[in-house]
């Protein structure tokens, strides 16, 4: 009995170690951007998308959608690599992309 339990907090050690965040490994960056959505996406789970692929933390910081558009100011974080391909996915898919160069709460 007492072995079928260590088995189990086992196993359940494994899952944990597979969803770490992303600032359990390596280099983080932090990147501010702007996110624009076409009508097409807007009921679309593109940030879900971002951390389940990408492992990313999306931090959003101003947003308005409605049935015609979307428009999200937000904070990513995550390792650079997968920063990067988050970026192809984001345009590949249709929304429009821009850094912000100055926090939109400061301004």
């Amino acid at each position: 009995m007492a072995a079928a339990g260590r088995k189990a907090k086992a196993v359940k050690s494994k899952a944990k170690a597979k969803r770490a965040p992303a600032g359990g490994r390596g280099a983080m960056v932090s990147r501010p951007m702007e996110l624009d959505f076409p009508a097409r996406l807007v009921g679309k789970p593109i940030l879900y998308e971002l951390v389940r692929r990408f492992d990313l933390i999306p931090n959003i910081k101003r947003a308005n959608v409605t049935q015609t558009f979307g428009y999200m100011q937000l904070e990513l974080k995550g390792r650079p690599e997968a920063m990067e391909a988050a970026l192809v996915f984001l345009k590949k898919t249709g929304v429009g992309v821009a850094p912000i160069e100055k926090d939109v709460l400061e301004s």
